[in-house]
Formats: structure tokens, C-alpha cells, sequence
């Protein structure tokens, strides 16, 4: 009668062998055929090819194939990149393939590896020994290993970035330059600085890709590729995305991403930080006002673009002030603006830029209000009329010649919130009736009393005025009906 286990113990001797194969393969793989050996083998033959002095022989005759690690306690860096990179700093290595060639430039003679390790500009996973986990852009590693290119953005661990040779720092500084000439202060704070439309990026560098959304990102899923995508198409990674299409080159692109990359707050002991460094962190202290043209550039021109003219936002559906207008800065006073300035409009994309809200320091607002201002012209001579206003009457009015534009309640309109409380505790009678009988040149806004076609009369104004104040009427006003003073020009009614 035969066994039925023989097969069993067969299976089992066999499964057995191939399992000793298997251990016995991998220990020969990890002891003689592991990747950082056989580069190591591979740079050993390159140093007997190049040993051909003194110096060349001494090191071919200290050179050992083993592991070996860069060990920085200050930095929390363990880096055995040199295990594989042996000829970084070897000048005979420059004409031989990677990973064998020395480090390019000069970096090294000011920031040697056995102080600072390799990961705190490159990043990647220090203690990986193989180069696919290295550069760890498809394993479970925060901050994969940066394209060469990309290494630029954080020499600003150390150093001040307005300091470094813009030759070396290239990208960087196109960077710098784009985000401020692109506006981006305008929806983004750096600094404490900047709108609130958009995230704060001030750790910006710091992010891992489990932060961002990467859903329709092509790989690889890197925090640098997502960067480089969203400035190229905003809405094409971040669905909804409330940020314009800064129309960007790929070249531009990459330089924005760099920049981003470069904003890591991160902990360096006080020994590694360059002096430009230490001077850097004292100047944000102790801020330099910036002109009211560099103002209105870095925090304003995303919006409201040179400013001349109204513009049509086709993000949010609505049209922006030109709040360089002619007609506004010859009549709005000093106040006006400067309250706009510093509270913004609630409820609107215009944010409040007074010192804890955007940042802006009070020389800098007077500098901007300044720049708005240059150049207008002097409001002509005005000779008070005094009419009771009726609100009842003003609703009516509004209702047919104003809502359309400006929304009910003066709010959520296309045209700018007239029932907004800061327009309203800012914007005095005079400023409203001018601008309701001249309208503003340049805009939508169109005026109501033509010399050749008067749309509204002196009363009707006035009961339109005394209408909008009860939009933003405060205790003791009273809402039935008010005194209001309009001005005409010399010579009487217009």
C-alpha cells in the first residue's frame, strides 16, 4: 500500500531547498553583490587607472570597501551618501560618470561633508544605501531627493539669498523677482506680510506631499513637481482653485517652485548660520519701509493692475475699483483711502492691510496713498446746496438705477459694496454725490447728471444719499428722513 505523505515530504524537501537557495542568494547579494559594493569595486578600478603619483597611490592604498556615513548630531543627519559618491572631493574625479565624479563647483571647500552632510541641501534618505531609496520620491520618505537644479532653494537654511551671487543662486533669484513682480503678496503672506485670500507661506518648504493634494498630479508625486504643475495650471491641480493663472513659462515655473521650496523655517544651531544670515533675521526685526510704487506692485497690482482703469475679474465675477482713477483720487480724501486701505471691504476679495492685518507698516500706507494720488487733478470749486433727503424715495431710485450693478443692499454686486460698513464710515456725502453725478472715468460707473442728459436731479441724489446711509446707519441716525448738503459747481445747478 503506498505512503500518501511521500508526496508531502517531497513537496516539502523541495520547498525547503529552494528556500536555503534563497538565503544562501541573498547572503551572497548583500555580502559580496550589494549595490554600494560593487560602485565601491567600480571606483577602486578608477583610482588604479588615476594613481599614476604620490598622492594617487596613497589614497588607492587606504581606500576600503566598506559603509561609510557622514554623522551630524547638530543637524540630526546620518548621510552615507559618500558611501557610493567616494570621489566628491577628489579634482581628479571631474571627467569620470556618476557616482564617482567630483561635486561640482566649489561648495565643498566652505561646507565640508563631515560637518554638514549632504541631506540638509539635497534632501533625499541619508541613511539609504541603494539609490533607488535614496532619492526616495516613490518610498515613504517626507522630503525626496531634489533634482540638481532644484538644490538652489535651500542655500536660505544658511544663508541670506539677497547676499549669494545671483550667478549661483540663479533660479532663486528669478524667484524673488517673479513673486514680487507677479504680486503674489497680494493673496499670499511671507512674513507676516501679504492678503488673505490665500494660505500663508511661510512653511511652505516644509510641506510633505501627504499635505497637498495629488490627485490629478502626474507622477512623480513630489512637493516639487506639485509646484511646478500649479503654477503652470492652479485649477488643473487644486480643483476650485480660487488662484488666477499667473502665466507662467515652464522656466518661470521652475523658479517659482524653487522660491517655495526655499520657504522652510527650519531649527540650524546658530554655528552653521553665515553672518549675512544673523543679519538677515535682524532686518526682519526692524523692517525698511518699502515706496508706495513697491507697495502698490507687490500687494496691489494682482487685482487692480496699473490701477487707471476699472477691470472685469473673470476669477470672481465682479469688477475691481480703479482705485487709481482719475475721478476717485480727486475726490476721495486722504481718509477715505487710507481707511480702505487699513480695514479692506468685509465680505469682498479686498483684504485689510493696516500693520496686524496685512502687515503693511504705517509709512508704507501713506506711501502707497501717495502713489495712488500722484498726479491728479484738483477737484473743482463746489457751492453747497441744502435738501431734505427721503429715503422711501431714494430705495426706488436705487432699486432701478443703482442694484443692478452695486447688488441689493448695496452688497454682492458686481460693482463695489456701497453698503460695505467701511465705505460707509469712510466715504463722506460730498465723495458719494460727486461721484453719483460725475460717475468715474474709466469704469462702468457712469455719470447720473450729464450736462446733455441729467439722469437724476439734485433732490433725487439727495433722497438717494439719504438711502445709503440707512444701509449703514448707526445709533441716533435717523432712517425716516435727513438733511443732506450737496455741492454743485459755481454757477449752480449742473
Amino acid at each position: 500500500m503506498k505512503d500518501p505523505s511521500r508526496i508531502y515530504r517531497c513537496l516539502l524537501l523541495v520547498a525547503s531547498l529552494v528556500t536555503v537557495g534563497y538565503l544562501v542568494g541573498a547572503a551572497v547579494h548583500e555580502n559580496y553583490l550589494a549595490q554600494w559594493k560593487v560602485v565601491q569595486h567600480q571606483y577602486q578600478d578608477i583610482l588604479r587607472q588615476k594613481a599614476t603619483d604620490d598622492r594617487g597611490r596613497e589614497l588607492l592604498a587606504k581606500f576600503r570597501v566598506e559603509m561609510k556615513q557622514a554623522s551630524i548630531p547638530a543637524l540630526g543627519a546620518v548621510d552615507r551618501c559618500v558611501t557610493c559618491h567616494n570621489g566628491i572631493d577628489d579634482p581628479r574625479m571631474t571627467d569620470v560618470e556618476q557616482p564617482h565624479r567630483t561635486h561640482p563647483g566649489h561648495i565643498l571647500d566652505k561646507h565640508p561633508v563631515d560637518r554638514f552632510g549632504c541631506t540638509v541641501c539635497h534632501h533625499g534618505q541619508g541613511a539609504a544605501l541603494t539609490f533607488r531609496e535614496a532619492k526616495a520620491d516613490d518610498v515613504f520618505w517626507d522630503y525626496p531627493l531634489l533634482p540638481p537644479e532644484m538644490t538652489e532653494a535651500t542655500c536660505v537654511t544658511c544663508h541670506d539669498a539677497e547676499k549669494l551671487p545671483p550667478d549661483q543662486i540663479p533660479l532663486l533669484t528669478a524667484g524673488m523677482k517673479l513673486y514680487q513682480q507677479k504680486s503674489c503678496g497680494s493673496c499670499h503672506k511671507l512674513g507676516g506680510r501679504g492678503g488673505a485670500l490665500g494660505p500663508a507661506l511661510d512653511n511652505e518648504g516644509a510641506k510633505t506631499k501627504h499635505q497637498l493634494i495629488m490627485t490629478s498630479l502626474r507622477p512623480p508625486h513630489t512637493t516639487w513637481n506639485w509646484q511646478l504643475a500649479h503654477f503652470r495650471d492652479p485649477g488643473g491641480v487644486v480643483p476650485d482653485s480660487q488662484m488666477r493663472n499667473p502665466t507662467v513659462t515652464q522656466r518661470e515655473a521652475l523658479a517659482l517652485a524653487v522660491y517655495m521650496l526655499s520657504q522652510w523655517k527650519r531649527d540650524i544651531p546658530e554655528s552653521y548660520l553665515a553672518p549675512d544670515k544673523i543679519e538677515q533675521k535682524y532686518r526682519a526685526l526692524h523692517p525698511t519701509p518699502l515706496t508706495g510704487e513697491q507697495v502698490y506692485q507687490q500687494y496691489c497690482n494682482a487685482c487692480h493692475g496699473n490701477g487707471s482703469y476699472s477691470r472685469w475679474d473673470k476669477k470672481f465675477k465682479r469688477f475691481v475699483p480703479a482705485i487709481r482713477g482719475v475721478s476717485l483720487v480727486s475726490t476721495a480724501t486722504r481718509e477715505y483711502l487710507q481707511a480702505n486701505i487699513e480695514q479692506g471691504r468685509p465680505g469682498t476679495q479686498m483684504p485689510a492691510w493696516g500693520p496686524h492685518a496685512g502687515g503693511l507698516l504705517p509709512d508704507e500706507i501713506t506711501g502707497v496713498i501717495e502713489y495712488l494720488r500722484a498726479g491728479a487733478p484738483t477737484a473743482p470749486a463746489m457751492t453747497a446746496l441744502t435738501l431734505r433727503g427721503d429715503p422711501s424715495h431714494g430705495l426706488s431710485l436705487f432699486l432701478r438705477n443703482c442694484a443692478g450693478c452695486h447688488g441689493m443692499n448695496g452688497r454682492g454686486g458686481l460693482a463695489p459694496e456701497i453698503g460695505n460698513p467701511v465705505f460707509q464710515r469712510a466715504a463722506t456725502d460730498e465723495f458719494i454725490i460727486g461721484t453719483i453725478r460725475n460717475g468715474r472715468v474709466g469704469t462702468a460707473m457712469p455719470a447720473f447728471q450729464r450736462p446733455e442728459a441729467p439722469t437724476l436731479g439734485d433732490q433725487d441724489i439727495a433722497d438717494v444719499l439719504a438711502y445709503l446711509r440707512t444701509l449703514g446707519e448707526q445709533k441716533g441716525r435717523n432712517a425716516i428722513a435727513q438733511n443732506v448738503t450737496l455741492s454743485a459747481p459755481p454757477g449752480g445747478r449742473p
